[in-house]
């Protein structure tokens, strides 16, 4: 199927590189499932999957902002999440062109990675894809067959906004599980990225106070929830293992979910998407920083 006619020429390019059109522009079924927080749940486990690339992992330890700035560097991965579906022509513009913008200062001097390398960044999109969906289903159950295929090709964004060709997107749901499986046997997990990984996972330093009490409610569930939707072989090497108690907790986490979630009033279950968007617009409005 072609791609619809999108608002951006295809390939047009920007100041720090072509702007990309989507399989198919945002419509409805992005919306729905990236409106609801629950379908951030597994947010940590789509970072520790991304960090498991041993390019990536090494690009982080040495330039990330994770452990300096965890808030800025949430804030800033939260805007591009929630811009790319709900955001203007002129408001994606804005983040892309500020994620790139930061990109361009990650590049190894000996070339061992590139924050702008299309084949890392179709990772990265692809666990944006991966947890959102996994997330949104454990609480509304698997997306029928057409709703799929339309989330799968609204979700190709994420790949387009980091500046990776849409032909580079696989072509469906099928060839997608054939390249997710396919780079899941094939990551290493370096000691830089276990570093890392323990930060995600045991937040603590330069946290405002606020944050710092949150994570202490929620961090334990979150760990759980991130060891339990981790592949196998990628939780054991990042040290974390699947036990009876994860087992139980995560299966009550979900049930709890499931029963209670849905039935919350939407400025509830969609306050971190209107916040977000909301603080996006005003620091674009009032020239502050990301």
């Amino acid at each position: 199927m072609p791609p619809p006619e999108s608002h951006l020429e295809k390939n047009e390019e920007g100041l720090w590189g072509p702007y990309h059109s989507p399989l198919a522009e945002p419509g409805p079924t992005i919306k729905t499932i990236l409106a609801e927080n629950i379908s951030m749940a597994g947010g940590p486990a789509a970072v520790l999957l991304q960090i498991a690339n041993d390019k990536i992992g090494l690009a982080v330890s040495e330039h990330s902002s994770f452990t300096k700035r965890p808030v800025q560097r949430a804030r800033r991965t939260l805007f591009y999440l929630y811009v790319m579906a709900f955001g203007t022509p002129e408001e994606r513009r804005h983040i892309t062109d500020a994620t790139h913008a930061a990109h361009a200062r990650v590049k190894d001097p000996g070339g061992a990675y590139e924050a702008d390398d299309p084949d890392l960044q179709l990772w990265v999109a692809a666990t944006i894809y991966w947890s959102l969906i996994v997330s949104y289903e454990e609480v509304y159950g698997a997306l029928d067959d057409d709703t799929a295929d339309q989330a799968y090709r609204e979700f190709s964004i994420y790949a387009t906004g980091l500046r990776v060709p849409p032909e580079m997107w696989p072509k469906d749901r099928v060839a997608f599980q054939e390249y997710w499986k396919t780079k899941i046997a094939g990551l290493e997990i370096t000691e830089a990225a276990k570093a890392v990984g323990h930060d995600v996972l045991y937040p603590g330093s330069n946290l405002p106070w606020a944050a710092w009490f949150y994570t202490r409610l929620t961090g334990h569930f979150s760990r759980i929830t991130t060891t339990e939707l981790l592949p196998e072989s990628i939780r054991n090497e990042f040290g974390i293992h699947s036990t009876l108690y994860t087992r139980f907790m995560y299966w009550l986490m979900s049930l709890q979910s499931r029963t209670v979630y849905p039935l919350l009033p939407e400025t509830i279950r969609h306050f971190g998407k209107d916040y977000h968007m909301r603080d996006l617009r005003r620091r674009i409005r009032t020239g502050a920083r990301l």
